[in-house]
């Protein structure tokens, strides 16, 4: 299978078992902060869409947090607990996308 097909499938995968929680990386936390949003590694984040946007931007996904506020921010900018369904599929897409950037 290649790229854009496993994109594909957990795009799908992800759309089926939304909405999904996740926590931000530090990066992430950054753009929130600089964007009058001050979040921590700790705030939970909802993703309530997601959007394959091929091998340049791979699974971008939009997040919200308590206030409303939304964001796009790629999968890899996201990290999930391992009680989430689709967590071993979202963690081998996340080290395997870092290896192509």
């Amino acid at each position: 299978m290649d790229i854009s097909e496993q994109y594909k499938d957990l795009t799908i995968k992800i759309t089926e078992n939304l909405p999904l929680k996740a926590f931000p990386t530090r990066e992430l936390v950054q753009i929130f902060r600089i964007n009058g949003h001050p979040i921590t590694l700790k705030t939970e984040l909802t993703i309530t869409s997601v959007h394959n946007s091929g091998d340049i931007s791979g699974i971008m996904c939009v997040v919200e947090i308590v206030d409303g506020y939304r964001m796009a921010c790629a999968l890899t900018h996201l990290i999930f607990s391992k009680a989430v369904k689709l967590y071993s599929e979202i963690s081998d897409y996340q080290k395997k996308r870092k290896k192509r950037i």
